[in-house]
């Protein structure tokens, strides 16, 4: 995945993890993380790309590229089932809020109980591990989250889904762009109420960050008008002098 790691290093490292998180309580590690999930900033345009699967509701397998500004987005499918389209197909969306944004999905403890149970490496930084319970019930629900010691953001948010003809559970992975906290990856697996199963995989790379992007971004694209004129029609017939 193409992220610029150097400059998310700089922006989310802490001085020493090992030290400070042996003496860290589960509840001065949750304080940490909410106050981090707070100060979370906030790009004004950026744009990235994604690639989805899914098996069973559906087989699909394509490759977007997005540009996003505010709740305003351009979403183009590049590739679908392998095929590279000759033209991106075009969907502007006016009014589209990110599900995968950070702060809607992690867990808060006014929204949940939350219960620590050990931590974890991942290569040189330790995770902090919570099992959470959402207080009241909910369609989509996180069951355990993983906080980096370095950031106390979320690496892995575990979550389960019911209703909507389907039951399952998936996770979605984060990590540092730049100087944002971005998602990665999602996998959900999906038992469906005619007994199929269905798995959706969605991966993103390629994120960039600008401070701005034109309004004719957003704008629907036009019709294309064909480079060589359609021969297929019906030439009108030129009035027959003899006819009535």
């Amino acid at each position: 995945m193409a992220f610029v790691l150097c400059g998310a290093r700089c922006a989310f490292a802490a001085p020493d993890v090992d030290a400070e998180s042996e003496s860290l309580s589960p509840a001065a590690i949750l304080a940490r993380y909410e106050a981090s999930l707070a100060e979370l900033k906030r790009p004004k345009a950026l744009t990235f790309d994604y690639s989805v699967e899914q098996l069973g509701l559906r087989d699909i397998e394509q490759t977007h590229h997005v540009y996003r500004s505010g709740h305003a987005e351009r979403d183009e499918t590049l590739i679908v089932d392998g095929t590279v389209l000759p033209q991106p197909s075009v969907r502007i969306i006016a009014n589209r809020s990110d599900r995968y944004d950070i702060t809607q999905v992690a867990p808060t403890r006014a929204a949940y109980t939350f219960a620590y149970t050990g931590t974890k490496l991942d290569g040189d930084d330790i995770i902090y591990v919570f099992q959470t319970q959402r207080r009241a019930p909910a369609s989509f629900a996180v069951s355990e989250i993983e906080l980096s010691a370095r950031s106390f953001l979320p690496t892995a948010v575990h979550f389960k889904i019911g209703g909507y003809g389907a039951r399952g559970s998936g996770t979605l992975l984060y990590g540092p762009a730049d100087a944002y906290w971005v998602v990665r990856q999602a996998q959900v697996n999906a038992h469906l109420t005619s007994g199929a199963l269905a798995h959706e995989r969605i991966q993103w790379s390629n994120y960039q960050f600008l401070p701005s992007l034109p309004k004719s971004t957003f704008e629907a694209p036009r019709p294309v008008t064909p480079l060589i004129p359609d021969t297929t029609e019906t030439a009108t017939p030129e009035p027959d002098p003899n006819s009535p």
